[in-house]
């Protein structure tokens, strides 16, 4: 317990530092059944206090969710040095277990020693004696419990079968679908939040359900429904990304709610159409960039305008709770409540729909009258100026620009685009898997090994039809302030001005800042623009698999090809360096690039040090991205979803930050 607290204690107080720990020491000299189980049980609870990676034998684990109650009691009452309560007559430490305090910080240290002896002496025993586990074979099992495992398991083998067996029986379709099937997926929202089961599992249990629902449909009679609650879906006006609002529509549908997505880009006055259409239980609104966070309060004020008050759920990835409740909640002025991430929404959802917890629920989540007031005071800022930042140095040389002619090109190599792929975007990010991922492949772990060999096929099915186009091309430019000017080669007058905000506080930093003045012979910097893509035909794809209840597959295409074009930005902003004079050393690895540890830096309108979008419009001016098939929506925001736009800096003191708006 000791080492638990402490993992916890490091989390808590040294945030930014990273533990590892070796797993199996704790079981030393058990039985080999017994240090299964221990192992596993100290993993899961030192996982939950934080740890970062663990040294064990994933083949040498027992799954959590598996262990019998009565084994994972016996390794908790170890690890947690737990008095004993069944305690022999006459064992000559009773007196000293009856005295203990539950909490082994208030135990002494004759009553710790005399506690873990016990229970070593106890688990020692009962694996000894235990012989190897049975598991039940399927078809012993009660039927309810088969039906709820096919849920659960994901699997779809047999289950048609199973749902013949249960109606004959008597069951009716919509009992056998908020019986067993819905306590499966009940189960499955459960070892979901416990970090049991990852966002691919998920899936693939919803698709089981899906599979049963629709099997079970055709005996229903029109009248009836299995319709827990109903919801609006809208990614806001102006935002054209839809995976985690398609995430979060696969989920909610699957458990036993009805979804209506209106899709991407939507204005408030189609939300309040919809409303008045539908009369939802609930509205939800999905956007990524900060743009589409502002967009949120705007629609928040509509809807409030408009008379509608149902609960209103938001996420995404520029979002937090703070800005909900600070932001967004006092425009709606109704319960307006932060999911960040799909299982949260469902929890959330379940939790509206539910009599016993709504009332409370929704009271929790209304703006109180001070939160947008304190907001404000402390939003209050340092005025910005147009100096240069001190830590930005201006003594170096002015790199060379290899040619200034404009580069379009189909990138066709997929494979060199796909190594250069983020693990953790992918697996972690996107697919829900928990911990190092490359890691536990190399560890041969069962479920990332899975998931890897899901994502080759897909990759090589994805190798016909996925295509990778990228324009860019170098400019003169010189500083003006907080502005940039960008040039044609030896042009006087500027083909466009970006201008970018400065951090709000003393010698706050400035994209400008980063640009070189000119040099004696009046040679300027420059900096690099590109825009990449590998959007085409994606979300069509998409909506195809999940039409046909493959909801995996739908969630993993658009995945794998929003993770392709940021794979091919990291890939094409390396070859810039290498064209600028400056390549990566032989020595960095792909894990350096992905925490930009090489010379300069990118960035992209919609983020911290240039959040605002309207600046798209320049690059469109210059660059003509939609030669590639890339265009702006009426938000700035890129069509298709997978695609990257970034300036590129070669300042060595080039550093990520946030920027006051312009």
């Amino acid at each position: 317990m000791e080492t638990i607290e402490g993992v916890r204690l490091i989390k808590e107080k040294i945030p930014g530092l990273k533990t590892i720990l070796g797993i199996s020491n704790i079981s030393f000299g058990l039985p080999a059944a017994a240090r299964e189980v221990v192992n596993s049980v100290f993993l899961y609870y030192t996982t939950k206090a934080g740890l970062d990676i663990a040294i064990v034998n994933a083949e040498k684990l027992e799954r959590f969710a598996s262990i019998p109650e009565d084994e994972r009691r016996l390794a908790e009452s170890l690890l947690f040095n737990w008095p004993p309560v069944d305690v022999p007559a006459g064992h000559p430490h009773a007196a000293l277990f009856r005295a203990a305090s539950e909490d082994w910080r208030h135990q002494t240290r004759e009553q710790k020693a005399a506690i873990n002896q016990f229970h070593i002496a106890e688990i020692a025993e009962y694996f000894r004696k235990r012989t190897a586990p049975q598991k039940a074979k399927a078809a012993d099992l009660p039927l309810d419990t088969r039906l709820a495992n096919y849920i659960i398991e994901g699997t779809k083998d047999g289950l048609v079968a199973d749902l013949e067996r249960k109606r004959a029986e008597g069951g009716p379709p919509l009992e056998i679908i908020n019986g067993p099937l819905m306590a499966g997926m009940n189960e499955v929202g459960r070892l979901f939040n416990n970090n049991e089961l990852i966002v691919a599992e998920v899936l693939q249990s919803a698709e089981a359900m899906k599979a049963a629902v629709n099997h079970l449909q055709q005996y229903m009679e029109k009248a009836e429904t299995n319709t827990r609650g109903k919801i609006v879906l809208a990614t806001v006006k102006g935002d054209v990304h839809d995976i985690g609002k398609n995430l979060v529509e696969i989920i909610l549908s699957n458990n036993g709610y009805r979804v209506i997505n209106l899709g991407i880009k939507v204005p408030p006055e189609e939300l309040i159409h919809a409303h008045q259409e539908h009369a939802p239980d609930a509205i939800g609104l999905s956007g990524l960039l900060v743009k589409s966070a502002q967009q949120m309060v705007v629609t928040a004020e509509d809807l409030r305008a408009a008379g509608i008050r149902v609960p209103l759920l938001v996420g995404g990835a520029a979002l937090s709770e703070k800005f909900t409740r600070s932001k967004i909640a006092p425009s709606y002025a109704a319960p307006t409540l932060y999911a960040k991430d799909a299982m949260t929404g469902l929890r959330m959802m379940n939790e509206i729909m539910d009599p016993t917890t709504r009332t409370a629920v929704l009271q929790a989540h209304v703006a109180a009258d001070g939160d947008a007031a304190a907001e404000a005071a402390a939003a209050a800022r340092v005025p910005a100026g147009e100096r240069r930042s001190s830590r930005v140095r201006t003594d170096i040389p002015i790199p060379a620009a290899p040619y200034l002619d404009r580069h379009v090109r189909d990138i066709r190599h997929l494979a060199e685009v796909w190594s250069y792929i983020n693990p953790f975007m992918l697996y972690g990010r996107h697919l829900g898997f928990k911990g190092n991922f490359e890691e536990h492949v190399a560890a041969r772990d069962p479920k990332a090994l899975q998931l890897f060999h899901q994502m080759e096929e897909l990759k090589q099915e994805a190798a016909h039809w996925l295509a990778v186009r990228a324009v860019w091309q170098f400019f003169e430019a010189e500083r003006a302030g907080n502005a940039i000017h960008l040039f044609a080669p030896g042009a006087a007058f500027p083909l466009h001005t970006f201008r970018f905000g400065r951090q709000p506080k003393p010698d706050g930093l400035c994209l400008s800042d980063y640009l070189l003045d000119p040099e004696g012979d009046g040679r300027r910097d420059h900096l690099a623009i590109f825009v990449v893509t590998a959007g085409a035909g994606v979300r069509e794809r998409s909506e195809q698999a999940k039409a046909a209840g493959e909801y995996f597959r739908a969630h993993a295409i658009q995945a794998l090809a929003i993770e392709t074009a940021e794979a091919c930005a990291e890939w094409l902003h390396r070859r810039l360096r290498e064209d600028w004079g400056f390549p990566d050393p032989p020595a960095t690895t792909m894990q350096d690039r992905f925490t930009a540890r090489y010379r300069g830096k990118r960035y992209s309108f919609g983020y911290g040090a240039c959040p605002n979008l309207d600046d798209q419009q320049g690059i469109w001016k210059l660059l003509q991205p939609d030669e590639i098939g890339v265009h702006l929506t009426e938000g700035m925001m890129m069509e298709p979803e997978a695609s990257v736009s970034a300036l590129v800096f070669h300042h060595p003191d080039c550093a990520y930050f946030t920027a006051a708006e312009t």
